[in-house]
C-alpha cells in the first residue's frame, strides 16, 4: 500500500532543496520500505500538484522514474517539479538531476547495492577512491539494466 504524501505548509517539514520530508508511514512505491527510517538515503519525487513519492535510496527512485507506468500510474514526467536525493557526505537533499552517482562501491544502502549520490565531482572522486567505487554516472546515464545489475550485486562496465 502506497501512502500519499503532500507538501506541508510547515517549513520545518521541507528540506533546503524544497522537497518534503517523508512521514513515518510513507512507503516507497517500489519496495514498500519506510524511507523515514533511513534519513541518510531518502530520495523524493515532488509533483507540481504537491504530491510526493519518497524512496529509501536513489536506486529505487530511478526504477520508479524509468518505469512510471508500473510505479506511478497516471503520473507523467512533465508533471514533476523536483527530484531530490540525499548527498552521501553532507546528508542533505540535493538536485537529483545534477548529482553524480557512484555505482559498485563497498557502501550498501537499505536495499543493498545502490547508487551513491554526490553534489560534485570532487566528492564523487574522493568517494570512489575511499570506497572502491567502480563507475561514476550522471542522472541521464542511469539505466534499468544497471539498476537490475545492482540488485544482483553486479556492475556493468558500460
Amino acid at each position: 500500500m502506497v501512502v500519499a504524501q503532500s507538501v506541508s505548509a510547515d517549513p520545518s517539514d521541507q528540506t533546503p532543496f524544497g522537497t518534503p520530508m517523508p512521514h513515518d508511514r510513507d512507503s516507497c512505491p517500489v519496495c514498500g520500505m519506510f524511507p523515514a527510517r533511513y534519513p541518510d538515503w531518502i530520495a523524493t519525487v515532488l509533483y507540481r500538484d504537491g504530491h510526493a513519492d519518497h524512496f529509501d535510496g536513489a536506486k529505487d527512485m530511478f526504477k520508479y522514474l524509468l518505469d512510471m507506468e508500473k510505479y506511478a500510474s497516471g503520473r507523467k514526467q512533465q508533471d514533476i517539479l523536483r527530484i531530490g536525493v540525499t548527498d552521501y557526505y553532507a546528508t542533505a537533499r540535493i538536485d537529483a538531476r545534477t548529482a553524480l552517482y557512484v555505482a559498485g562501491s563497498d557502501v550498501l544502502g537499505p536495499m543493498g547495492h545502490d547508487l551513491i549520490p554526490h553534489l560534485d565531482r570532487f566528492d564523487a572522486d574522493e568517494f570512489m577512491k575511499d570506497h572502491k567505487g567502480q563507475r561514476l554516472l550522471t542522472f541521464q546515464e542511469v539505466t534499468m539494466e544497471l539498476l537490475l545489475a545492482l540488485d544482483r550485486g553486479e556492475i556493468p562496465s558500460q
